[in-house]
């Protein structure tokens, strides 16, 4: 009988699956192999140590994270993309409980960005253009939608919230409305989306 090749990737989405199912707590080559159906052996000979699958984990996470945030930020109108961002962000935290508590797990908890570098220029541009902000006013404003879209998404992905699409939209909406308002006091209220 032929030998089947186990490849990398396919211990990558083995090990994404057992942080789906179990946590980064239950990520080890035993678990992995189990859900691989084979024994640990591939996963040693295709990884250093498990600190090495750790970070091609991560990596994977972060790549599924940035493909549904650019899908996202496809299906919107221009004027929408600053919402597509954080929208896409909280329903990651939803339908991927187990990655988002991964990727944030050793993160600092002081400063949660919302999303990650590759987004942060674009964000910040987008701050500017749409609502006429400056450089660091828009970087103060995001980050404090990305503190409070953060602690949105944990409730989610620990489960102790259960928001709809619409439900998320509406939360979101409400905090960005209070902290324009907050950062432009001088300003009349933008006009509300519905």
């Amino acid at each position: 009988m032929a030998k089947v090749r186990i490849s990398r990737e396919d211990i990558i989405k083995a090990a994404a699956e057992v942080v789906r199912k179990e946590g980064a707590e239950g990520l080890n080559a035993r678990r992995i192999a189990a859900e691989l159906g084979c024994s640990t052996q591939p996963v040693y000979s295709q990884f250093k140590n498990m600190s090495d699958l750790s970070s091609a984990l991560s990596f994977a996470a972060r790549a599924e994270y940035r493909r549904r945030i650019d899908e996202n930020l496809r299906a919107c109108p221009p004027e929408s993309r600053y919402e597509a961002y954080g929208l896409a962000y909280v329903r990651f935290a939803r339908e991927e409980k187990g990655l988002f508590r991964y990727l944030n797990s050793s993160r600092a908890q002081s400063a949660p960005p919302l999303v990650e570098e590759p987004y942060l220029a674009d964000i910040i541009a987008e701050i500017k253009n749409l609502y006429g902000m400056d450089e660091a006013r828009a970087f103060d404003f995001h980050g404090d939608m990305a503190i409070y879209s953060y602690g949105l998404a944990s409730q989610l992905a620990n489960g102790r919230a259960a928001l709809s699409d619409e439900e998320i939209i509406r939360r979101l909406r409400v905090e960005f409305y209070a902290l324009y308002a907050y950062y432009f006091p001088e300003r009349p209220p933008l006009p509300r989306k519905e």
